[in-house]
């Protein structure tokens, strides 16, 4: 491993204060929950914050920021997966397994050779369809967003779309599978943003070429990093940059113009999740919290669901697992 810096892929301001962090987190919080050391059973519902995975302990190279994109168990399996974007490996716990988050079970699933030149380049989403993975990364020669799909050993097979050239920051790359196709979110700063005027909401054929024309759902965007599926509803946070506000909205329905702003200081979202009860929770980069956000009527962010610096992914149970900048860690599950 080499040391990395700090800044994620979604960030694309620098404030004049700092974010709030959680070096205490793993001790504080302790590994007492439902899982039992030694347990046979899958885990169940956490009473408190769990800590899963010590990140100094187990990855003392890694930085702040450099664990995103967290997917929760499939239908047949218990792991959580989540990626390292500057070292381009998919990792993953098996929740069953867990005993000790000093000594976690973690197997790399996938290493991308990617481009980390730059403050916000990297691995930056994965999904899978029908058992296929898909990556979203910035490749090492041209620094291209492209997005791929690998092999049963976790290797680049084939390439789904080149974007083109990207910038040091806005890049965007988040990737979800909505309804069989690929959903891509896509920074301002890179090339085919720039030629669309805008970054942008796009719809991707998992099965079609290089040069395929993507679908835009929708656009005005600066960096959709942040966003979740919902069924078949794609609800979007976007970034703000300069005197700029943020927004939160559907990004299958309207452009960003269109989008509620939240009324509060720019927090850089930086994962989303959909709770059960159909509120939002946000991920925020600058304030290192899960905030719920109400999608009715009267939309705007309440409380604090716990700690989020860089990823978040709802389980099953409504539970949700969370990564800060020196843990992955189970949260209740919010009431409803």
């Amino acid at each position: 491993m080499v040391v990395v810096a700090s800044i994620p892929s979604f960030a694309v301001r620098r404030p004049g204060r700092s974010r709030r962090t959680f070096a205490g987190l793993a001790v504080g919080l302790g590994v007492v929950s439902a899982f039992g050391c030694g347990s046979d059973e899958p885990p169940g519902q956490p009473s408190a914050p769990t800590v899963l995975v010590d990140l100094p302990a187990l990855f003392p190279d890694l930085d702040a920021g450099d664990v995103i994109a967290l997917r929760a168990p499939t239908a047949d399996t218990t792991a959580i997966e989540w990626i390292e974007r500057r070292t381009g490996r998919i990792q993953r716990l098996d929740l069953a397994e867990f005993t000790d988050a000093r000594n976690a079970p973690i197997e790399t699933v996938a290493m991308i050779d990617v481009g980390t030149d730059g403050e916000q380049r990297g691995l930056l989403g994965q999904t899978e369809i029908e058992g296929v993975r898909y990556v979203a990364f910035t490749e090492p020669e041209a620094n291209h967003l492209v997005v791929a799909a690998l092999d049963g050993n976790g290797a680049v097979e084939r390439i789904v779309w080149d974007a083109g050239g990207t910038a040091g920051g806005a890049v965007g790359g988040h990737l979800e599978a909505v309804t069989g196709q690929l959903v891509l979110g896509i920074g301002q700063l890179t090339d085919w943003a720039k030629s669309n005027g805008s970054g942008a909401m796009v719809r991707l054929d998992p099965t079609g070429p290089a040069d395929q024309q993507p679908v835009i759902l929708t656009d005005g965007y600066t960096n959709p990093f942040a966003f979740v599926p919902d069924g078949d509803r794609v609800w979007v946070a976007d970034n703000a940059v300069g005197d700029d506000v943020e927004h939160i909205g559907r990004a299958d329905l309207a452009d960003r113009s269109e989008h509620p702003t939240t009324g509060v200081d720019p927090r850089a979202p930086s994962a989303m999740v959909a709770l059960r009860d159909g509120r939002l929770g946000v991920c925020g980069f600058l304030d290192g919290q899960l905030l719920a956000w109400s999608t009715g009527e009267s939309p705007g962010y309440g409380e604090s669901l716990g700690p989020c610096l860089t990823g978040a992914a709802a389980l099953p149970d409504g539970s949700i697992v969370t990564a800060t900048d020196t843990a992955i860690i189970l949260l209740p599950a919010p009431p409803s």
